[in-house]
């Protein structure tokens, strides 16, 4: 376990960190302008998926305490088009940091839904017990503790990996964005 923890480590040093170690830069090779568009949108105002999949999956190695950096390598950029590049990926990332928001809160919503109606099955298992009898009382009483740990199951599992799926995307939100020319890039 402690030779895995150590070359993951190393990995993450020798591939993303930059000189001043406190930053992790993920460099994204890009051939033509065009490529940075969506082809399916006629208006190039979206970034295409394959670049926001490619820099998601690479930030995901990366731990929170470094500041990431998205280094465009590409050629023939103006001002505008960068600042447009920028937007378009900040744009990605708040829609999806507001999509976890969203299914965090509909799962939050019905793990409380589930343990209040969980909670009300078991007291009124005990509570009515004399009125109709013991096979229903245990049935109403397994029917309550299942809906109560299936919310405490939601709001500590599940919720924390959205939790943690937002991290990644705000981390990616306030990346930083620079571009360098091809002709630069060295390694």
């Amino acid at each position: 376990m402690e030779n895995k923890k150590i070359s993951n480590i190393r990995y993450i040093k020798e591939k993303y960190l930059s000189e001043k170690k406190d930053k992790a830069v993920i460099k994204v090779l890009i051939d033509k302008k065009k490529d940075f568009y969506n082809k399916f949108d006629p208006q190039k105002i979206s970034i295409d998926y394959v670049i926001v999949d490619y820099i998601t999956n690479e930030a995901y190695n990366i731990p929170f305490k470094y500041k990431i950096i998205i280094e465009f390598c590409c050629d023939e950029l103006s001002e505008e088009e960068k600042n447009k590049i920028r937007k378009m990926i900040r744009d990605y990332y708040a829609m999806q940091i507001s999509n976890e928001d969203s299914i965090i809160k509909a799962n939050t919503i019905k793990s409380l839904f589930f343990m209040l109606i969980g909670i009300l099955m078991v007291i009124y298992s005990f509570v009515g017990k004399n009125i109709f009898g013991n096979v229903y009382q245990e049935v109403v009483c397994v029917i309550g503790w299942v809906l109560l740990w299936e919310g405490i199951d939601i709001l500590a599992l599940f919720n924390s990996s959205e939790r943690i799926e937002r991290k990644n995307l705000k981390q990616l939100y306030y990346s930083e964005i620079i571009f360098s020319d091809k002709l630069e890039l060295k390694d």
